[in-house]
This record gives C-alpha cells, structure tokens and sequence, in this order.
C-alpha cells in the first residue's frame, strides 16, 4: 500500500502557527506566576521559623519561671549544680 503524503492547508498551517505562539505566550506569562509564587512560598516559610523560635523562646521562658526550686530535686544532679550568674 502506497501512502499518499498530506498536504497541509494554509488553515491549517495558520491555525498550526497560532498554536505555537500561543503556547509561547502561556509559557512566558505562567513562569514568572511560578517564580512570584515561589517567592512568596519562601518568604512565608521564613516567617513561620522566625514565630516557631520566638515561641519556642517564650516556652522556655514560661518553663524556667514555673520550674520548681532546685532543693525540691535533691535527687536529680542537673538541679543540684548551681548556675554561675547565681
């Protein structure tokens, strides 16, 4: 069987070139969206780590001030050192 090659239209070639700069565009408008979103992810990621440590810090602010007197914990040697600015 002999195939017969197919010839394209100049609609069809027109409507083949549109295509293409179509997609170019979409690719050229969604990249910098991706790299603004991007952006905007990693800001929000340092932000969080800077509230995740200062609440840690005032956990450990809340925990000294409510930990009982170290003569209560005569049996347990890191109370029983006393600190150095004591």
């Amino acid at each position: 069987m002999d195939v017969a090659p197919v010839v394209e239209t100049t609609e069809e070639l027109v409507m083949g070139m549109v295509g293409w700069v179509l997609a170019v565009l979409l690719v050229a408008f969604m990249l910098p969206l991706l790299a603004f979103m991007y952006l905007d992810v990693l800001e929000a990621k340092h932000d969080v780590k800077q509230q995740l440590e200062k609440v840690e810090k005032l956990r450990r602010e809340v925990d000294r001030k409510n930990r009982k007197t170290p003569e209560e914990f005569k049996d347990n040697p890191l109370f029983d050192r006393r600190k150095k600015h004591e």
